[in-house]
């Protein structure tokens, strides 16, 4: 354990401490090191400032009337590894979007670590895939994630799938949202007069407006963006009942589809899931990856739906 280590321990110690702590104790917690060690950390500790006073024949504590905090930025190893973690994960999430703003992240955990930092193939033992992400060059990134933060009104030109076309858009931008190992533009379109979400990768034109943003509140934005499944928006018009197979329900019980969910257990084993929703588009996707193990009790256009889906797939195979 080395001295930064020691004088970050020690000071976390006695400021949750309310009773004095004993040099033996102090040995102890330092793994059995030498009195006159404990006594030069403590002293590194006042040289900062700490409040420390001891009490004859019962130890060193802090003066609780008096407020301290360590200066700069102080980090355990343990904590410096949970960094280099998020670092990682978050590289991997992102598709090298903040690149530059995690390898200065990665420089001043790097030196700071010095004889704990783990070597580079160690630190790639932790991952996190982002599957299902469908494009990692983003180039208008920069420019949404600006308007979002100030708070600025953008000029986009998309490029929408659901119809293959080109169109323009003035919009006030409200939240960037991470879904599935994408990124979406939630925002107010002033030309649909209505909220809407942007696959960020299909926006090939993004420029900042000199018009303030019209602001959403959070509740309006919850209610319309976050109250049925999926990332389609709008407000849930309908719940469907899905009925899980007991093989099936192995996982899916230890799922969350979706906050507003409710689930439970049924007599035969089978296991019951209700879902709000409003555009089943990507309901059905995900009912259709479980085939024969799920069943759409309701609602009925639902259960038609899926059917048709599952019947189309099967009749490609018909020889």
């Amino acid at each position: 354990m080395d001295k930064l280590e020691r004088a970050q321990r020690l000071h976390k110690t006695l400021n949750l401490r309310h009773t004095p702590f004993a040099m033996t104790d102090m040995q102890a917690m330092f793994d059995d090191c030498s009195e006159s060690t404990v006594k030069r950390t403590l002293q590194d500790l006042r040289n900062l400032g700490a409040p420390i006073y001891c009490t004859d024949g019962l130890g060193y504590s802090y003066d609780k009337h008096i407020a301290f905090e360590l200066p700069g930025v102080w980090f355990s190893p343990e904590e410096l590894h949970a960094l280099l973690t998020i670092e990682q994960l978050t590289a991997n999430l992102s598709g090298g979007l903040f690149d530059e703003s995690i390898k200065l992240i990665q420089q001043k955990a790097t030196s700071l670590l010095g004889k704990h930092m783990p070597a580079p193939s160690e630190i790639r033992r932790i991952r996190m895939l982002a599957t299902g992400s469908r494009s990692k060059i983003l180039p208008m990134f920069a420019v949404l994630t600006s308007a979002v933060l100030q708070r600025q009104r953008l000029h986009l030109l998309y490029h929408g799938r659901q119809r293959g076309e080109q169109s323009e858009r003035t919009v006030s931008p409200q939240r960037l949202v991470f879904y599935k190992g994408n990124w979406f533009l939630d925002c107010w379109c002033h030309k649909a007069k209505a909220l809407r979400s942007f696959a960020v990768e299909k926006i090939e034109q993004a420029g900042l407006l000199d018009e303030s943003c019209k602001e959403i509140p959070d509740e309006q934005l919850n209610e319309k963006l976050m109250t049925s499944f999926g990332i389609f928006s709008g407000k849930a018009t309908a719940t469907a009942v899905l009925h899980f197979t007991e093989k099936a329900a192995r996982w899916v019980a230890d799922e969350e589809w979706f906050p507003g969910e409710c689930g439970c257990w049924l007599e035969n084993g089978d296991f019951e899931l209700r879902i709000p929703y409003h555009n089943p588009t990507e309901l059905i996707m995900e009912i259709c990856r479980y085939g024969a193990d799920v069943e759409v009790i309701e609602p009925t256009e639902l259960r038609q739906q899926v059917a048709q889906k599952l019947q189309a797939a099967a009749d490609q195979y018909k020889q």
